[in-house]
């Protein structure tokens, strides 16, 4: 217990120290302070008092002033009490001046815009003039030319008559023009309907013949593919139905179209009578009259193309052998 007591008499020191050291400093400083603010107190006085001084001293110079400085004062004064008088004299001149001109100018405005009505007023009467003189002589030549009109009238009469035929021959000719373009017109109008009656025709033909071409086209194909040998030429289609409405079968070393095996076209002249008649297949293998068939007919037609061409290729080989 004891010592616990010695620690807290030394903490309890150990304050009052501090605040002692404390309240000193704050002395010092306060003291600091107020010397400061004297001396700062005495230099401003000072000053003060040198100034009131000096301006003393002025006012007593400016009271006092020189015998000379005066005279100087009193001969600027008159200098310029003079020079204003010289400035105002001028300017008074100056303005006589200026009105002087503006009355001349004013004159001569007034000279001229009399000189210019004079002038507006001369050249309408002269204009005036000028068309009364010409009103006379176009009177006079008037007067002149009626005697000669009056000499003039069948030679104008004819001319007239002249003009209206020509005029009308004119009208005629544009007329007959006219006439046969709408001519040609119809004419183009005609050939173009029967040009497309006649590709409707020959599309009807086209599609009528198609499916006998189909059919030659597959039997060349599968006999080329299975029945011919290697040493033989092959055979090949040739389709003009679009062209000239027939298609053929011939060997593929043929020099031309003519050398055919077997040829499917339609007989007739025109298309409508194509159109009407059946379908001829012409056989060169065998000579003979061609054969015709009906566009129901399909499958009969193939079959005697089969049949001709088997028996071609069974007389080849007999020959072979």
């Amino acid at each position: 217990m004891p010592k616990k007591k010695k620690k807290k008499t030394k903490k309890k020191s150990k304050k009052k120290t501090f605040s002692k050291n404390k309240r000193r400093r704050t002395i010092k400083k306060n003291k600091q302070r107020s010397r400061k603010i004297k001396r700062n107190k005495k230099i401003r006085i000072k000053i003060k008092k040198k100034k009131k001084i000096k301006k003393k001293k002025k006012i007593k110079h400016l009271k006092k002033p020189h015998f000379f400085e005066k005279l100087k004062f009193k001969f600027q004064d008159y200098i310029r009490k003079i020079k204003i008088k010289f400035y105002i004299y001028f300017e008074k001149l100056k303005i006589k001046r200026t009105k002087k001109n503006i009355i001349k100018l004013e004159k001569l405005i007034k000279l001229e815009r009399k000189f210019a009505e004079q002038k507006i007023k001369n050249r309408d009467k002269f204009r005036i003039q000028l068309v009364k003189d010409i009103k006379n002589e176009e009177r006079k030549k008037i007067y002149r030319l009626k005697d000669h009109l009056w000499s003039l009238g069948d030679r104008f009469s004819n001319i007239r008559a002249r003009y209206k035929q020509y005029r009308q021959n004119i009208r005629n000719e544009k007329l007959a023009e006219l006439e046969i373009r709408r001519q040609n017109r119809e004419e183009a109008r005609v050939v173009l309907e029967a040009e497309k009656a006649e590709n409707a025709l020959k599309q009807k033909l086209v599609e009528r013949l198609e499916r006998f071409s189909r059919n030659m086209k597959s039997i060349v194909f599968q006999i080329n593919k299975r029945y011919i040998t290697k040493k033989r030429a092959p055979l090949r289609f040739v389709d003009n139905i679009t062209e000239s409405g027939e298609c053929l079968i011939k060997n593929d070393d043929a020099p031309t179209d003519k050398d055919y095996l077997i040829l499917l076209y339609v007989e007739g002249e025109d298309v409508s009578q194509r159109l009407n008649n059946p379908i001829c297949l012409d056989d060169k293998t065998d000579i003979g009259y061609p054969k015709n068939f009906q566009p129901q007919n399909i499958f009969d037609a193939s079959d005697y193309i089969i049949d001709r061409l088997a028996i071609m290729f069974d007389k080849e080989r007999k020959l072979k052998k």
